[in-house]
């Protein structure tokens, strides 16, 4: 498994242990983290100001990721939807996508669709699987007693994931939290 790591702008400013321990499970578990330098803003934060504006900067990414021949690994929730985002509107809305693509000619890249968006705990979850990450399990979190926050845009908007857990009650972050070498996973 390879994918392009998009750190976006909180990551390497806030949550720099986030990311050395998503690169440490990454190694551990075969998944090839690419960083890619040109990656830029992913759009969200001028989403609501200039929604053209957040689709060049989100396509920018994905096509960058796109010439390489990678689909795209986030860490940030936001991230991660706002760029699922612009895969999917760019997907169904052709003269959208041809304006965007006018100005990626600007930069010499050019969107033609394809380049999957997964948060890292997707990854871990549907590509890694819970029986594979157990057994590198070395410190159970049984004793703890944890809250478990996917976030204002871990799911959402909803259509944009491909049926990826289930928005109004999601299990996925619960389940990878809770494995344990002790019991089956489930």
């Amino acid at each position: 498994m390879k994918y392009a790591l998009f750190l976006g702008c909180t990551i390497p400013a806030r949550a720099r242990n986030y990311e050395l321990s998503a690169r440490k499970i990454a190694g551990k578990l075969g998944i090839e983290l690419v960083d890619l330098e040109d990656f830029m803003c992913c759009g969200f934060p001028v989403k609501s100001g200039d929604q053209r504006s957040s689709l060049i900067l989100g396509a920018y990414n994905l096509a960058l990721a796109g010439s390489k021949g990678l689909n795209v690994c986030t860490l940030c929730s936001s991230c991660a939807s706002m760029l699922a985002e612009t895969v999917h509107h760019l997907s169904v809305h052709n003269e959208e996508r041809e304006a965007v693509n006018k100005r990626l000619t600007l930069a010499g890249l050019n969107y033609e669709g394809g380049v999957k968006v997964r948060h890292f705990a997707r990854i871990l979850h549907e590509e890694v699987g819970a029986e594979e990450i157990q057994k590198y399990v070395q410190k159970p979190l049984d004793d703890l007693n944890i809250a478990i926050h996917y976030g204002c845009h871990y799911l959402k908007p909803s259509e944009v994931y491909e049926g990826f857990d289930e928005p109004e009650d999601p299990r996925v972050l619960d389940r990878l939290v809770a494995l344990s070498p002790h019991r089956p996973p489930g």
